[in-house]
């Protein structure tokens, strides 16, 4: 898809006047705040102390750009401490995409989330049922552990998908994957040196991390 690189402020600033709201006056808009985007609880993050940066990610495990983003995000955040990485699932490609982002948001609550995202994203061929399995057990994630949990905070997950499909839709996103670096918004697949160059942008504006 093309890229395009948009003022994340202006760009919700606007959403929020030009959202509708109901006919008994309830506001439908989505949270658009950094807050609700950056720091939904339920969203997986690889955090380390002392960041400076944020980047959220829109992405879908059945998306060959996003699979072909991730190493880039993985070598970011192992050369540069002070990034942290939000993942924002959005499974816009099937029920599989689905399955495999609420599995994998589920894994956070065993501390497997990392292992099991990084195995998913180097799955081979489009995900299914099975596939999702092996990824699971290349990430050693405890299986019956993670049905249970799946059980357990189900609607906690899916009003998270919910939240980043509403969020997407009101930003405009139309494929995967979109970086949020800072105040700055990305479509596409982006290479180590223009992933570098935003993050060095967002740090000179840190009012927007």
């Amino acid at each position: 898809m093309n890229r395009r690189t948009l003022c994340l402020r202006a760009a919700l600033a606007a959403l929020a006047l030009a959202l509708p709201l109901s006919p008994a006056g309830a506001q439908q808009r989505p949270d658009l705040s950094r807050k609700a985007i950056v720091d939904d609880p339920v969203a997986p993050k690889l955090t380390r102390a002392g960041y400076d940066v944020s980047i959220v990610e829109f992405f879908d495990y059945n998306c060959p750009y996003c699979r072909r983003m991730d190493p880039v995000l993985s070598a970011l955040v192992k050369a540069d401490a002070k990034v942290r990485l939000v993942y924002r699932d959005w499974p816009i490609f099937g029920p599989a995409s689905r399955e495999a982002s609420r599995l994998a948001i589920a894994s956070q609550w065993q501390g497997r989330h990392a292992p099991f995202h990084a195995a998913l994203m180097t799955s081979s061929g489009k995900l299914d049922n099975a596939g999702i399995r092996a990824a699971a057990t290349r990430a050693k994630v405890d299986w019956p552990r993670l049905q249970r949990d799946l059980k357990l905070h189900g609607a906690e997950i899916d009003a998270l998908l919910a939240r980043t499909d509403a969020i997407a839709n009101a930003i405009g996103i139309n494929g995967t994957p979109v970086l949020i670096v800072g105040p700055q918004v990305v479509s596409g697949a982006v290479d180590a040196a223009a992933l570098r160059r935003l993050v060095t942008a967002a740090r000179a504006k840190p009012a927007g991390n």
